[in-house]
């Protein structure tokens, strides 16, 4: 039978509140989200390695806060009037406009506002040149993503094949958080391989189909995990 011609067709990403999966790996930065609006200032800090979680709490904050999003390296021209809150998203990946964010933060004082920011290191490692905001930034409350332990990793595999519609076995799932690397940027990668590779081939996705594909892109498979799944037209 040959190969079936697979369309990169966008996928749905879904960032259900109810769907974040909290351990103590997030729960810190949960919580700093779920405290708004009563936080002590005007802004915010979520921060952790990429693919952590980050911009699922920034949306689930921009549901909470009825958030707009907008671009960190854009704020020079960026007309903002305080009235919706507003995510700035990576702000210490790229140069940072620092006085039109030092402007952007006093107007959410001035109006009431509010400002999430997200970044991969710590506030205090940021370099910032600008005195005044430098010390307002490290005022502000922040709270750290980790990467995932085997349980916070487990659920993250589960939710990206669920977010392609996909129902996995429990023992897919275990062999898979024994051999990924420990990152939400990982969980996402090998659902998308597997997805991928079982439409391509018409099968289901089990633990020898899971270990052959593994293979196939240099990661380890254990010996007799290969099994001969037969193709699957009702898949």
């Amino acid at each position: 039978m040959s190969a079936q011609l697979v369309l990169d067709l966008p996928r749905r990403f879904a960032y259900d509140e109810a769907d974040f999966f909290v351990t103590a790996r997030n729960d810190r930065a949960f919580g700093l989200v779920c405290q708004w609006p009563d936080w002590h200032a005007p802004a915010a800090v979520i921060w952790g390695p990429p693919q952590s979680g980050k911009t699922y709490l920034a949306h689930i904050w921009q549901a909470r806060a009825n958030a707009a999003f907008a671009d960190p390296a854009a704020l020079e021209g960026h007309v903002w009037t305080a009235r919706q809150p507003l995510i700035l998203e990576d702000v210490d990946a790229s140069a940072l406009p620092e006085t039109a964010l030092f402007h952007h933060l006093n107007l959410a004082r001035e109006h009431g506002s509010f400002i999430l920011l997200t970044a991969r290191t710590p506030p205090g490692s940021w370099r910032i040149a600008l005195p005044d905001l430098r010390s307002r930034i490290r005022s502000y409350p922040t709270a750290e993503i980790q990467p995932p332990d085997e349980e916070h990793l487990a659920a993250l595999l589960l939710k990206h094949f669920s977010d392609r519609g996909i129902e996995i076995a429990p023992d897919v799932i275990a062999y898979l958080v024994q051999r990924i690397e420990r990152s939400m940027a990982a969980a996402d990668a090998v659902a998308s391989l597997l997805d991928k590779a079982a439409l391509a081939e018409r099968r289901r996705i089990t633990r020898a189909f899971a270990a052959k594909v593994l293979k196939t892109v240099g990661g380890a498979s254990d010996e007799g995990d290969e099994g001969d799944d037969e193709p699957d037209d009702n898949f």
